[in-house]
């Protein structure tokens, strides 16, 4: 079991990628949102959607020093869609949100802008050293939004709601061949390009030049927002400053040599193929050694194939492709049934006409849904409801809906169901056999090891939304998931249907526990929380158990919280479905502006959450007892 990780640093320990971060007091996360430079500047990572990664900053800090006019700064994105996608986010933002504590003042047109940066190495024979430009025949292209440093906060709800960024290896690469770039350049020029200025330094001849703004039609989407302007520097090639605290050669080297030696990640040059390999996987369609390995799963839909499974950069960016991809198709308002995740809500209300929510997610919810759909199917001012999304089971409050129920109902008025099943996760329920489409964040249980995002979109080919679902996805969707981060993925997740029976018998005995502690008020967990429900999707196998995710209220209210939570002997921080034992105080974390708001549906702000991993059940039982004995009787 991982003891107690110092605060700021990485989640796991010692990890370069590492998706969570440690906040091993209850006081740390109060003062990490309150943004407090005694909890912040420790920080060597975080979340990775909340906390821009120190590769994607150094790059930023690069791209800036090129590009960037004074008072500007910018933020990263994989493609133009996504470039365009932000800007157009900002500019339909910033009037709706400006208020004294936000004083957005509304981007003259064309203030916010696209440049493309392309990465290429000067010298291929010194690129090809490197393990992941070995197995790049393309350039890459970052694109670059620009944009003044007072819309910040704007650009970086972008960032955080659709997943939509660069990851911090892709961030890495392009770090690597500017340095490569660099070294070349320097031995054939008696100066560096790299001293003091900022667009001085774009030399003629030094690959340095921008053509003449073109400029790109918005997406259709978004036909009223101001078009951007985009600068196309060109096919120059990379030559940015790299910070050598964000980068170490040596390190890179020594892990791709590492990972491909003894035979636990495949040579990059196959990426293509682990993305297929982890369609596959996903969709149920399992290799003859995996199914030689005891791997067992059944999707339980007549002619699903791998075909029907997208692959994307993050598990919110599962959610939002998906929203897009509907609104692609009839650009309407949809339900939000349940307490879901923070960002999926803010998706649905923030991009397109708006959504309803349902916070409560039980009882009256399901007549107010009805009469909802109703309303719209029968007035003639309202446009009948888009879609029906909901978790299954819910973050954090663990409540499983009525899929049967919201399948009748969606039926019913013609609108798509939408199930994440990230917390149930396909080993353990099946939803898809009532969905139209299933989300889920790869990130989670299925990757385990907590050092790489990802997210699925699978769509059920049984539905009648299929067809023009997918036309939908084969008209805007990219497929962006860089290449390292397909590795690790397709890595992790081999063992995937092996660890979570051994997460569900652990999260099962602590959820025994807890719930018979006098000292606890209310714990959520499947099998105590909306059971019926959750009984009705769980698979008909022996290892289908309920999950690893809890959450617990005590009785002695935020003291109570704050003393079991500082007495926890395991990793704390955000995220999980982590193969180790991880907890975080969730509202605090994920609501600490809306605290009563949340509180409104059940959401206590003392509320801590548990992801269990995979220690021995002793250990896990010890720990979780040590940490009740030190709350107060």
């Amino acid at each position: 079991m991982h003891s107690e990780v110092p605060l700021g640093e990485c989640v796991p320990p010692s990890t370069r990628y590492a998706v969570s971060v440690s906040l091993p007091k209850w006081e740390d996360n109060v003062d990490y949102e309150k943004g407090e430079s005694r909890v912040v500047d420790r920080m060597v990572s975080g979340y990775p959607r909340f906390f821009i990664a120190k590769p994607i900053q150094a790059l930023v800090t690069a791209l800036k020093d090129r590009f960037a006019l004074p008072n500007e700064t910018a933020m990263l994105f994989p493609s133009i869609a996504c470039a365009k996608r932000c800007v157009a986010f900002i500019y339909d933002q910033a009037p709706k949100q400006h208020s004294g504590d936000a004083d957005y003042v509304m981007p003259r047109p064309r203030q916010v802008r696209i440049v493309q940066h392309v990465v290429e190495p000067i010298n291929k024979k010194a690129a090809a050293k490197d393990a992941v430009s070995n197995a790049l025949r393309e350039p890459v292209s970052i694109y670059c939004v620009l944009f003044p440093e007072y819309l910040f906060p704007l650009a970086k709800q972008y960032w955080q709601h659709t997943g939509d960024g660069i990851t911090a290896r892709l961030a890495d690469h392009c770090l690597h061949i500017a340095r490569i770039n660099e070294e070349v350049e320097q031995d054939v020029k008696p100066y560096s390009p790299f001293g003091s200025g900022g667009s001085s330094r774009r030399k003629q001849g030094s690959g340095y030049h921008r053509a003449s703004p073109n400029v790109l039609t918005p997406s259709s989407s978004v036909a009223s927002t101001p078009i951007p302007e985009v600068f196309s520097p060109g096919a120059y090639t990379a030559r940015s400053p790299v910070d050598e605290g964000a980068l170490s050669e040596i390190g890179l080297e020594a892990d791709a040599y590492v990972e491909e030696r003894f035979g636990r990640n495949l040579n990059l040059k196959y990426a293509t193929e682990m993305k297929a390999a982890l369609r596959r996987r996903i969709a149920g369609a399992l290799s003859d050694e995996e199914q030689k390995q005891g791997a067992q799963v059944e999707r339980g839909v007549a002619g699903l194939s791998p075909d029907d499974v997208y692959l994307v950069s993050t598990g919110m960016g599962a959610v939002f492709q998906t929203h897009q991809a509907l609104l692609a198709i009839n650009r309407r308002k949809s339900v939000c049934f349940g307490f879901p995740y923070t960002d999926t809500l803010k998706i649905l209300k923030k991009f397109g006409p708006g959504a309803y929510f349902l916070g409560q997610g039980e009882g009256g919810d399901y007549e107010e849904l009805e009469r909802i759909l109703e309303r719209h199917s029968q007035d003639a001012d309202e446009e009948p409801i888009l879609a029906i999304f909901t978790e299954c089971p819910s973050n954090p409050l663990l409540k499983t809906a009525d899929l049967p129920r919201l399948r009748e109902l969606a039926d019913r008025y013609s609108a798509a169901l939408v199930v994440d099943e990230t917390i149930g996760s396909f080993a353990n329920v099946d939803v898809l056999s009532w969905a139209d489409v299933v989300v889920s964040s790869l990130t989670k249980v299925f990757s385990g090891d907590s050092n790489v995002m990802g997210g699925s979109i699978v769509l059920n080919p049984t539905r009648s939304h299929y067809s023009s679902l997918r036309a939908a996805f084969g008209a805007q969707f990219e497929d962006l998931l860089w290449c390292e981060d397909a590795v690790f993925l397709e890595r992790n997740s081999r063992d995937f249907m092996s660890r979570v029976p051994r997460i569900n018998a652990n999260a099962l005995v602590v959820a025994e526990l807890l719930a018979a502690s006098p000292k606890v008020l209310h714990i959520n967990y499947p099998k105590f929380t909306t059971a019926a429900n959750y009984e009705r999707i769980k698979r008909p196998t022996a290892d289908a158990g309920y999950g690893g995710l809890l959450s617990v209220d005590f009785v002695g209210g935020e003291d109570a919280s704050r003393e079991f939570y500082n007495n926890l002997a395991c990793c704390k921080g955000p995220s999980l479905g982590t193969n180790f034992t991880l907890a975080s105080p969730y509202t605090i974390l994920a609501h600490y502006a809306e605290l009563d708001w949340a509180a409104q549906f059940g959401v206590s702000p003392n509320l801590v959450r548990i992801s269990i991993g995979l220690e021995p059940r002793d250990e896990l039982l010890a720990m979780i007892q040590t940490a009740l004995d030190a709350i107060p009787a």
